[in-house]
């Protein structure tokens, strides 16, 4: 019975568990960021101020109703005058003016009011929204791709943990075969205790890092769940790379150019901040306005046309002396040349992004080499020690030597693939690319 729900327990954790590779991870990462989500409803809430402005472009259609009772002898006398009943012979007494009997009074009206021209306000208003709304995308695109490129350390630390668990654990196949070899050449008299002793010692040490090495994975898997947001995470592939042409400077420069979003949103900023200071100038233009009215006034509710009005309003306005025109609009322009030192900066900064990459991606390239001959040699030297240590040709504590210095080796190696990795990552993250798009391989 204690079979059965063993192997019950052990195919269910084999059913929600999942080995994922990279293009999978970024899928789900993007798919349920909280953060791109909030972004994108930010967007959404961002050009519902384009409705607003055609809002008022198109102007306002309202209808008002009010009821009202009162003795007070203006409104009474307005009120009768509004809907055509004063008498001339009754209702100028001056008794009757100045103590009139309460009085009900209905309005009801419908009006329409019209921005006609507002110094073109309106019109780069509209596209200064336009502007914010596209640099607002970018800013999506560029949340995406740096999420991406963490995306990408976190599941090639996941990859390079798993290799390291890998390496230990033939390590410890070693180190078992050498603290066996060294019972066997005790029991023959060949070596002292100490050499079982010394073996076992770095037993022990190869298990303790065997369970660091297997708890940094762990740490990694959390870390890739809490990304994808995927609790069935159990594994990863192999490594991914994402390789760039990089021959040239200046080419790489270009690509930047055209591809950076940072560099796209402080163009948009810049084109905005050209806006600012045609709105600015617009103060300095008269805005006109239209307001039409047609409505009913009685002291019953009706609809009766010979108590009916109508009202047509065009108007004018234009400040003939306002001091804070010429602030805002000095202030617009002195926006607009920070906005342009801004962009000019960008380009500065760009240039040296690229140059620090490919400088720091050769490094690792370089580095990357050299520690594969190192651990080849190592290993080369262990076997070579091993064998010596069978003809008792060198100590258990040379062997042991050796095996740490191979051991050390594939770890500063595992290493070394990672941060090239992250080199190649680099130079593909300051070259704007997307890397859903990126044809690329998951490869050792």
């Amino acid at each position: 019975m204690n079979k059965i729900i063993l192997s019950f327990i052990v195919s269910s954790s084999l059913a929600f568990s999942q080995t994922i590779d990279f293009d999978k991870a970024l899928e789900l990462t993007l798919k349920n960021n909280k953060q791109i989500k909030n972004s994108k409803i930010d967007l959404d809430i961002s050009k519902k101020n384009n409705d607003e402005l055609l809002g008022v472009e198109l102007g306002q259609l309202q209808f008002n109703h009010e009821a009202s009772n009162t003795n007070h002898p203006g409104y009474v006398f307005n009120s009768k005058l509004s809907s055509r009943e004063v008498n001339a012979n009754k209702d100028f007494e001056p008794n009757i003016l100045n103590n009139p009997d309460d009085r009900n009074n209905f309005t009801s009206k419908i009006s329409y009011s019209l921005p006609l021209f507002t110094g073109f306000k309106i019109t780069n208003q509209k596209d200064i929204l336009k502007l914010q709304n596209r640099a607002s995308e970018l800013k999506i695109n560029l949340n995406k791709k740096q999420l991406s490129f963490e995306v990408l350390k976190a599941y090639n630390a996941a990859v390079v943990a798993k290799e390291y668990i890998q390496a230990v654990e033939k390590t410890k196949e070693a180190i078992s075969f050498v603290v066996k070899q060294a019972n066997e050449f005790h029991k023959e008299g060949l070596v002292t205790k100490i050499d079982v002793k010394q073996a076992k010692v770095h037993e022990y040490n190869v298990n303790s890092k065997l369970i660091e090495a297997k708890n940094n994975f762990d740490i990694a898997i959390a870390y890739l769940k809490f990304l994808t947001s995927d609790d069935k995470i159990s594994d990863v592939t192999n490594m991914k790379h994402i390789y760039c042409d990089i021959d040239s400077l200046d080419d790489l420069y270009k690509e930047a150019i055209k591809n950076r979003d940072e560099f796209k949103m402080q163009e948009i900023n810049k084109l905005a901040m050209k806006k600012n200071i045609d709105i600015a100038k617009s103060e300095y233009l008269p805005s006109v306005y239209s307001h039409l009215e047609y409505g009913f006034n009685d002291n019953k509710i009706d609809l009766d046309n010979t108590k009916d009005y109508y009202m047509a309003v065009v108007g004018l306005k234009y400040n003939i002396f306002d001091m804070t025109r010429s602030a805002k609009s000095e202030k617009a322009t002195l926006q607009y040349k920070k906005s342009v030192n801004n962009l000019e900066q960008l380009q500065d900064n760009i240039k040296l992004e690229i140059q620090k990459s490919v400088s720091d991606l050769k490094a690792k390239e370089k580095i990357l080499s050299e520690k594969i001959k190192s651990k080849e040699l190592a290993s080369e030297v262990f076997e070579q020690s091993n064998l010596m240590y069978k003809n008792q040709l060198i100590s258990m504590t040379n062997l042991l030597e050796q095996e740490a210095n191979l051991q050390r080796n594939e770890a500063e190696l595992i290493s070394a693939k990672y941060k090239y990795s992250l080199a190649l990552a680099k130079i593909a993250l300051v070259l704007g690319i997307d890397f859903t798009q990126y044809k690329g391989t998951n490869n050792d």
